[in-house]
């Protein structure tokens, strides 16, 4: 048993580690992107660029950051489906919206394009996250719901799928 617990517990730390790498390759190949397709000046707004961007982009990362250690530190598993979680989490951020670590990913790589005042980086960023809410939608719902039960419809009633509602107090 207790060699099956500090496997587990390795293995949610490799899949942290491989998480944020992944994480971090989309960010350098988002740049090169940006970079690639340069200024079109669809967003160029000077300063305001260099301030708004970056506030975007630290705003998404401690989204992200603080999505996985509640899935990890309450939920006793991983965002990847071979160490999922082991309860449903409704703490932290998962108590305003139901995708924190999605919107997290959202602000952070549009972030990036208003950093680098690239519409291209906008365009590219919301298309490829509204493909990926349909794909959460349909099927990450659906896991839940089997996984769950009656816990997950319950708290898919109450709580937003992406954007918070700033005016209901979780409990």
């Amino acid at each position: 048993m207790g060699k099956h617990k500090i496997a587990g517990g390795m293995l949610k730390k490799q899949v942290i580690t491989l998480f944020f790498l992944g994480l971090l390759l989309m960010i350098i190949v988002e740049v090169g992107i940006g970079w690639l397709c340069g200024d079109w000046g669809l967003i160029h707004m000077g300063w305001i660029n260099y301030l708004l961007g970056p506030i975007v982009i630290i705003d998404g990362i401690a989204l992200v950051i603080w999505s996985v250690l509640v899935q990890y530190r309450i939920g006793n598993g991983t965002p990847a489906p071979m160490v999922a979680t082991q309860k449903l989490v409704t703490r932290g951020p998962y108590a305003y919206i139901r995708n924190p670590m999605t919107l997290g990913a959202l602000f952070l790589y549009s972030g990036i394009g208003i950093w680098m005042s690239s519409g291209v980086l906008i365009i590219l960023s919301l298309v490829f996250f509204s493909i990926l809410l349909i794909y959460i939608y349909i099927h990450e719902t659906h896991e839940l719901e089997e996984r769950f039960g009656e816990e997950y419809q319950n708290y898919r009633k109450s709580t937003p799928f992406l954007f918070p509602n700033f005016w209901r107090i979780p409990k």
